[in-house]
């Protein structure tokens, strides 16, 4: 059997009532119960608005007033800082014055006046520093903030800084000088060991010349079993020997080595020199020709053979005749075939002999020096026409004279 579904009532909705809103000024109760009692206070909208804006105005008062406070307080720092550094900076400034002025004062005090160029300006100076210095000391009387005694204090202390500075520019100004002395010294020294080259190779040429010399003597006594050595032939009556001279000592190694190279060729050189002065190196007549060589020849008188102990120079009469080498005057006379005569011992053991003069111009006993005339050329004696009969004898034997006219020194 089919159940009938039963019926859903559904019911009517109920109607919904909506209360207006009330303005946020509406008017206002405030109840107050007391003892049983109820008191009722109305309060106006106007009042609501006037209590309020009352409060927002003691609100922004105060908020402006702290804001002003603040703010009013920072400027017053800022400035009462700006102002202490004013002040700093101006007790600094008169300060630095004050310290400037004593300090430049002291210098022109030890400056001669008359070695300033315009005396006007100085005075100048002076007055006007003169006037900022009083204007110092007014400002100084009239201000509380301003102590002397920091002042003074303070120029003190910036005259010990000042007299730092210019100390420590002298130094540096000193500094740069030393600088640029040993810059100077260093290019001096260099030069110096220029010179010092340039004369060592000088001197190495003049040793050459005279070692060359020597070699070509002894080549030709030689032949006679003869050899001249001039460092063990220094004349006796000579002083001290070897020239050593005082070299000064210098810290560059550079220079010093070569000081000591090129000073002791230079003592050599002037040692041989010295001894070469005693050897009969050169012409003994500036014009002539050979009319008899040294050696076996025969005689111009007998024709026979005969051992010629010199060379004969033949010249024009009256020409000079002059001395090769220093020495002593031995012998000044006439000789027998010799006719006038001249010997001098040059000492190293060597001796020279002229003949045949027509002249004498020295004496037994006399000194002469290399390139003195002696006397002139002529024929007197056994000769055949104007001649100089020129002998050179080593340790008394008789040498070849051309070895000693063609060596050039």
């Amino acid at each position: 059997m089919i159940k009938k579904p039963h019926k859903i009532k559904i019911k009517k909705p109920s109607k919904v009532h909506f209360t207006e809103p009330k303005p946020i000024f509406s008017n206002k109760e405030i109840i107050f119960r007391s003892g049983g009692r109820a008191k009722v206070f109305n309060i106006s909208s106007k009042l609501q608005v006037f209590v309020l804006m009352w409060m927002l105005s003691i609100g922004i008062w105060s908020a402006y007033s702290y804001y002003l406070y603040n703010v009013s307080d920072e400027i017053i720092s800022t400035k009462d800082k700006e102002l202490d550094e004013a002040r700093d900076a101006l007790v600094d400034l008169m300060t630095d014055f004050v310290a400037v002025h004593r300090n430049v004062s002291s210098m022109f005090s030890e400056v001669n006046e008359e070695q300033l160029k315009d005396e006007t300006e100085l005075n100048r100076y002076k007055q006007q520093a003169s006037v900022v210095e009083e204007k110092i000391r007014q400002i100084t009387d009239n201000e509380d903030w301003v102590e002397s005694k920091d002042i003074e204090k303070q120029v003190t202390v910036r005259e010990a800084l000042l007299q730092r500075d210019r100390a420590l520019s002298e130094r540096n100004e000193l500094v740069n000088k030393i600088s640029a002395l040993e810059e100077n010294v260093k290019k001096l020294e260099d030069s110096e060991i220029e010179i010092l080259n340039q004369v060592e190779k000088i001197s190495t040429k003049e040793m050459e010349k005279i070692k060359e010399a020597l070699s070509e003597i002894n080549k030709s006594m030689k032949n006679q079993n003869k050899y001249f050595n001039p460092l063990a032939n220094s004349k006796k009556d000579s002083t001290g020997g070897k020239f050593e001279a005082d070299i000064p000592s210098v810290e560059n190694e550079e220079l010093s080595k070569k000081m000591q190279e090129v000073f002791s060729l230079i003592n050599d050189v002037a040692y041989y020199k010295e001894v070469m002065k005693s050897v009969p190196v050169g012409k003994p007549v500036w014009s002539y020709w050979l009319s008899s060589p040294f050696g076996k020849r025969s005689d111009p008188f007998n024709k026979k053979s005969a051992a010629h102990k010199g060379v004969d120079l033949a010249s024009n009469k009256g020409n000079k005749i002059k001395t090769m080498a220093k020495g002593k005057v031995v012998r000044s006379e006439w000789n027998g075939g010799y006719g006038n005569y001249v010997e001098i011992d040059h000492g190293n053991g060597f001796k020279t002999k002229y003949a045949h003069l027509n002249k004498s111009y020295v004496e037994k006993g006399q000194y002469v020096e290399q390139g003195e005339s002696i006397g002139e050329v002529g024929s007197s004696g056994r000769s055949t026409g104007p001649h100089l009969h020129y002998e050179v004898l080593f340790n008394g034997t008789p040498v070849d004279p051309m070895t000693f006219i063609k060596v050039q020194i």
